[in-house]
């Protein structure tokens, strides 16, 4: 009984006197008692003489690095938990000092809240290993995030850090890896969270359009303009402003966005007067922006506007367990949309989930998963019911017959084969041809594009995914053919 209503000790290992008085003054509510010392040879020394029961250690000493103090601590009083505190730039450094044993880590600067939170949610985590409780604080789930591996811990720390601020999240990461989830979960954690999210896709619009889907036109602006429209900075005022595949932006309006975001006040197209609005910027690429920046295609005063908070995603295959996570609650959705009773996989799938490299990262799980659930029946998914490329490590595309294999990966797969199969299986690739077979370039392309977009059902930017070109390719060639027609 002593042990639940005696006073917890928190050790504060931070050598700059002013933010140890302030973090400390954010923790009088906690009613914790709160020892700071400016030293790792303090802490070491203190930790000897009483073990708190949470440590805040900042990364960097006068003496020695916050890495060392924590592997000491960790060595010989290994159940004392550690909250490492470290700026933005030293965030890798953190993640590498959760390996070593951290518990959480805080980014400074801190906000009391943010503090509070993590403090109280440590101590409470403590107590209840004490009490042998098996509950876990906070589970697998983070603002539509699934999974708790290390690389994302460090992406929700950053979430929650940026999420009060008006700063620009500027996200990176492969495609699939949920940098939309990732905005999302941005403005839910922001005092915006009652207010618009608005999401534009900058590859999938024309770049005669994306103009006027960002800013909005007047009536008449130009043809086909029949009534005045708003556009996406008008509908996310108050709000958040997502603009998905930024790299993709042309660089005209690059600048104008730029004077937008500089002054708050835009114009719409065919407008003479200028509005004012008030929205919040998170930005997403799946390119390397600085790489965009060097070669001259994303306007470099733009980067570093809104290259203020990165926040990079981490593939799947780095994420450890978090696969079997995201599959688990996958199955289960699917399997109620489905009306399906799949319950669990078995542990042969399990294994190979855990090994399979993952491409298109947790868009391509998504798409195995409904495939399973699709075709099948039972409460275990078996080996033999995971498809292609995940059970045989490749894709067949077309027979030599030109009969395309009956096991796909999922629904994009099978229209990827039906838009290489529309390509292959002309007579241009055969080694025996007749001369008067051969078909100029741009009528294959074609073909290949039209099969592309049909297969997707018209959505042509997943057809531009499927023959790995950008959208505006894709529009580009489109409307060339559609003028050389008229």
């Amino acid at each position: 009984m002593e042990s639940k209503t005696r006073q917890r000790q928190v050790l504060m290992v931070e050598d700059t006197v002013s933010v140890a008085a302030l973090y400390k003054s954010y923790l009088n509510p906690l009613g914790v008692a709160v020892t700071v010392v400016g030293s790792g040879a303090e802490a070491l020394a203190f930790v000897k003489d009483t073990i708190p029961d949470l440590i805040l250690l900042d990364l960097r000493l006068p003496d020695m690095t916050g890495i060392e103090v924590l592997e000491a601590v960790k060595r010989d009083y290994g159940d004392v938990p550690v909250v490492i505190m470290t700026a933005h730039g030293s965030i890798d450094v953190a993640v590498e000092a959760m390996r070593h044993g951290a518990k959480d880590f805080l980014i400074k600067p801190c906000e009391a809240d943010r503090l509070r939170v993590t403090v109280n949610n440590a101590l409470k985590e403590e107590e209840q290993k004490e009490q042998g409780s098996s509950s876990k604080q906070g589970g697998a789930q983070y603002q539509g995030f699934i999974g708790n591996s290390l690389p994302m811990q460090a992406v929700y720390r950053v979430i929650e850090s940026a999420a009060s601020s008006k700063a620009t999240v500027f996200i990176t990461g492969e495609s699939g890896t949920g940098k939309e989830v990732c905005a999302e979960a941005v403005h839910a954690a922001s005092p915006r969270n009652d207010k618009p999210f608005v999401a534009l896709n900058c590859a999938a619009i024309p770049k005669e359009l994306i103009e006027s889907e960002l800013f909005g036109h007047v009536k008449g602006a130009f043809t086909g303009a029949s009534t005045e429209r708003q556009g996406a900075v008008e509908l996310a005022h108050q709000g958040t402003l997502f603009l998905d595949e930024l790299c993709e932006m042309d660089l005209d309006l690059q600048s104008k966005l730029l004077r937008f975001i500089q002054t708050g006040t835009y114009q719409k197209v065919g407008a003479s007067k200028t509005n004012t609005v008030d929205v919040r910027f998170v930005c997403a690429t799946n390119r390397n922006p600085w790489q965009e920046v060097q070669e001259g295609r994303f306007r470099e005063d733009l980067y570093y506007r809104l290259h203020v908070i990165p926040v990079s995603l981490p593939p799947l295959r780095e994420r450890g367990d978090d696969v079997l996570e995201i599959a688990h609650a996958l199955l289960a959705l699917m399997s109620l949309e489905e009306g399906k009773n799949f319950s669990r996989f078995s542990p042969e799938v399990l294994t190979l989930f855990k090994q399979y490299h993952w491409q298109g990262n947790v868009r391509e799980l998504q798409n195995v998963i409904r495939n399973i659930v699709v075709l099948n029946n039972g409460e275990e998914v078996t080996l033999p019911m995971v498809p292609p490329p995940i059970n045989n490590g490749g894709v067949k595309i077309a027979s030599s017959t030109g009969v395309v294999s009956e096991s796909v990966l999922d629904e994009p797969q099978v229209q990827q084969t039906t838009a290489q199969q529309a390509v292959v299986s002309q007579p241009v690739f055969s080694q025996m041809v007749d001369k008067s077979q051969v078909e100029p370039l741009w009528v294959v392309e074609k073909r290949a594009i039209q099969a592309a977009i049909d297969a997707c059902d018209g959505n042509i930017p997943r057809a531009a995914g499927l023959l790995e070109v950008s959208p505006s390719t894709i529009y580009r060639k489109l409307q060339t053919w559609q003028e050389a027609q008229g």
